[in-house]
């Protein structure tokens, strides 16, 4: 009898194992906010994107052996780009800092990485902006930055069409 239950203990762990990993490997791909149609449509049509809603696009990578995730931001409205460093992931939760990629005259960053993630003087480049997300469900991410105000905001994304 304790074979049995210990063998049942064993069965079910692993796969919850496996079901974890399987939401993990569901946050790999395009992410978008619902204001990307709106903004994507503005910059085709030469209008400005200003007083449109965020739209935002995150291309993730998912490395399920290591709990990592990398990957990209691109913020249509602004029209910058943002590299996903340090991200870690447990079960369907996850962490990950964005650092700007920025460009100078040499056309490598100000670290020659064509990545931000300074914070200090006038010639540092952007400081890295914190992130914690949650893979709600096939579909839906929700991720929670600070703002410059240090409150938080929360944003909800969906998956790209194909």
């Amino acid at each position: 009898m304790k074979k049995i239950r210990m063998d049942y203990v064993i069965a079910l762990l692993c796969v919850s194992a496996v079901l974890a990993l399987a939401q993990a490997a569901g946050l790999e791909g395009t992410w978008v906010t619902d204001g990307v149609p709106a903004v994507e449509a503005a910059i085709k049509a030469k209008k400005s994107t200003s007083g449109l809603a965020e739209g935002t696009r995150i291309k993730f990578k998912v490395d399920t052996k290591k709990n990592k995730i990398s990957g990209s931001i691109y913020q249509l409205n602004t029209d910058k780009e943002f590299d996903i460093i340090d991200g870690v992931l447990t079960d369907k939760t996850f962490t990950f800092k964005s650092v700007e990629v920025v460009a100078n005259n040499s056309g490598q960053g100000a670290f020659g990485n064509n990545r931000g993630g300074g914070g200090g003087g006038n010639n540092a480049a952007p400081a890295a902006i914190s992130w914690k997300g949650e893979l709600m469900d096939a579909n839906t991410v929700i991720l929670k930055r600070l703002d410059a105000k240090g409150e938080e905001l929360a944003v909800t994304y969906h998956r790209a069409g194909k």
